[in-house]
């Protein structure tokens, strides 16, 4: 039986604003007055800028940014491409509100916008005048704190400015003012940025070190790339910081480009930048009235998120869909394939059907007219199981009890399956699942057996282990390897088991991994992939030690990359690669294995040179290899 892939899973809680990939947290405090953040300054070089207060400094600026971040979902291989455009050019202003030993407060406003085009994944967020009132208004301003080197320290906000204006500032704030800064010829050090941390190389230049320039030359972590996760880069950064022979702020150059992917070869991110900021005008003004404390404080690498962030995402995420046209497409196609990019259409579908949850039952109505083919039956379960709340859950048990659901047994078993991607599985969910297994076993209806057990083992797997449903779950998918009569059903019970990701599995699919029937061990193999205990690990490589057969070896292979591996266990993996034991065929999984893991160690060195000395390698295969080994020997390296 043909197991299903949910064509698209939820995507993780992340998206583009303009300028950045962006999570969800800002912090606020209360000011403290005279806060001390001096340390010893030179006269030669610092601060960067000297601030007179009062004073009003008029600058152009152009502003050009163009980001494409790529989210992977949780479906291997699939990922929601988010991306953001910004083209603003115009005035804005820089006053020092208070210029002390300690450090300078300025009042950063836009002043004009002559050019104003902002998109995100295809929405324009600043189509008119009217819509740059209300998001990028005249009267907003933010407060920018400098230590007593001229390095950013934060950025301050009220809650009256938009959220639009806050995030545009900060980021602009963040280019215009370094964050670190030494009383030095040229210094290196590592930026905490929006994009992520990146080694940096400072130096003053000309006569009277009337500029500061900053080299970028390699980013260390990417946001986007979430945690530690290894990435590849080309990175060319390069940002002056002019100032005049006073050492007033004549203006600040910057240009990026960064295009990074994932260590497979799959996209992470890009990005164009470049920012024009010139000196124009300048006079002195009255101090503007504070009108209150600017509370909402953020530091220069500070990610926030304003307002609903899943419901920004989901907006992102649709695209511009809607339900009607969701509906629409659904009732013109005569199968699933005739859907123009089936994929995006998918995913933009799932995100709408998340917006509009009180019309699933609209789905549930052409579900069930007479004629629908079984593959747009099957989507329709996609969408539903996608969206996951508690209406597309209810609408989903209905129609898997219906008798449209029936019309074709084939196509009925696979939708069954698409309850077990839930993630928020309910109750009644599980108990229907239950039901019908029950049912099936009973009337010897072994497709709709098999397929319900699939269906619960992924049920359980969103559970907690001590949840008292789960033992009556799994009572039934225990059962059916304990009676199987067949090395057929031992396959398909093991597959069930394993999709719990139960401790108990360890125990019931051990004894299989010496089986007569490969097929049988390669289930077991994979039913240990998410089990939970350490040991499952060693029994999979101990298992490697004595097996021949190559899909044997690609499920264990598979089930050793699904789990943590250490030092130790990477050792013994290259031992046995070394030793010439990896049968023909089972290559590209172990590249895989090793592609997760790639960093400069000798096991995973080893093991890539092992590879290449194989004979017998189709080219494409040979070549990996040794782009593999590039990366790898590169960070040994350094």
């Amino acid at each position: 039986m043909r197991r299903p892939r949910l064509a698209v899973r939820t995507a993780v809680l992340s998206t583009l604003l303009l300028t950045g990939s962006l999570s969800a947290w800002y912090f606020t405090r209360p000011t403290t007055p005279g806060a001390d953040t001096a340390s010893v300054v030179s006269d030669s070089r610092l601060p960067l800028y000297q601030w007179t207060q009062g004073e009003e400094r008029v600058y152009r600026f152009v502003w050009d940014d163009l980001q494409r971040v790529s989210l992977p979902l949780p479906s291997a291989g699939e990922s929601s491409t988010l991306d953001g455009t910004l083209h603003l050019e115009g005035s804005l202003t820089l006053q020092a509100l208070e210029v002390r030993p300690t450090g300078t407060r300025l009042h950063l406003a836009l002043k004009s916008l002559e050019r104003h085009e902002a998109v995100l994944s295809g929405q324009v967020l600043l189509p008119d005048a009217a819509a740059v009132a209300a998001h990028l208004p005249q009267t907003a301003s933010a407060w920018v704190e400098l230590d007593a080197r001229g390095a950013l320290l934060a950025v301050r906000f009220s809650e009256a400015e938009p959220p639009m204006f806050r995030q545009l500032t900060q980021t602009l704030a963040a280019e215009l003012f370094p964050t670190e800064l030494r009383d030095a010829a040229e210094w290196s050090a590592v930026e905490s940025t929006q994009t992520g941390d990146v080694e940096a190389h400072f130096r003053f230049e000309g006569d009277g070190d009337a500029r500061l320039t900053r080299r970028r030359s390699r980013y260390q972590k990417l946001r986007a790339a979430g945690g530690n996760a290894p990435f590849q880069q080309d990175l060319r950064s390069l940002t002056r910081f002019e100032r005049t022979p006073e050492g007033r702020m004549a203006g600040v150059f910057h240009d990026e480009s960064l295009d990074a992917s994932r260590t497979d070869g799959g996209a992470l991110m890009s990005r164009r930048m470049r920012l024009r900021v010139e000196f124009a005008s300048r006079q002195l003004k009255p101090l503007l009235a504070t009108g209150g404390e600017k509370t909402i404080i953020r530091q220069p690498a500070q990610i926030a998120f304003e307002g609903d962030p899943e419901v920004a995402l989901l907006r992102s995420q649709a695209d511009g869909m809607t339900m009607d046209r969701v509906l629409q497409v659904l009732s013109s196609a005569t199968s699933a394939e005739a859907i123009a990019g089936l994929d995006g259409f998918v995913r933009r579908a799932i995100a709408a059907l998340k917006l509009e949850p009180e019309r699933v039952r609209e789905l549930a109505v052409r579900f069930q007219r007479k004629g629908v083919s079984p593959g747009l039956r099957e989507l329709t379960m996609d969408l539903l199981a996608g969206a996951g709340h508690a209406e597309a859950q209810a609408t989903m048990r209905a129609l898997l009890q219906s008798p449209a659901a029936r019309e074709h047994e084939a196509s009925f078993g696979l939708m069954v399956q698409r309850a077990g991607f839930l993630r928020e599985p309910e109750p009644e969910t599980g108990r229907m699942l239950t039901a019908m297994n029950a049912q099936a076993r009973a009337a010897n209806d072994v497709g709709t057996e098999r397929a319900s057990a699939y269906a619960l083992g992924g049920v359980i797997s969103h559970l907690s282990p001590g949840d008292p449903e789960v033992a009556t779950y799994a009572r039934p998918l225990e059962a059916a390897l304990r009676d199987a009569r067949s090395d057929e059903d031992r396959t398909h019970a093991l597959r069930a088991l394993g999709n719990t990701g139960l401790e108990s599995v360890l125990d019931q699919a051990g004894p299989h991994l010496r089986a007569e029937s490969a097929e049988v061990r390669a289930a077991a193999a994979e039913s240990l992939r998410r089990a939970p205990q350490e040991v499952a690990t060693r029994m999979l490589l101990d298992s490697l030690g004595f097996e021949k057969d190559r899909a044997v070896q690609s499920a264990l292979l598979d089930a050793l990359d699904a789990r943590a591996l250490d030092a130790a266990d990477l050792e013994r993996l290259r031992a046995w690669v070394v030793s010439g034991q990896l049968a023909s065929g089972a290559e590209s999984t172990l590249l895989n294995v090793i592609t997760h893991r790639l960093d400069g160690s000798a096991p995973i060195y080893q093991m890539l040179q092992a590879l290449a000395l194989r004979p017998g390698q189709q080219s494409s295969l040979r070549a990996r290899i040794m782009s593999l080994m590039a990366q790898s020997s590169a960070q040994r390296d350094g």
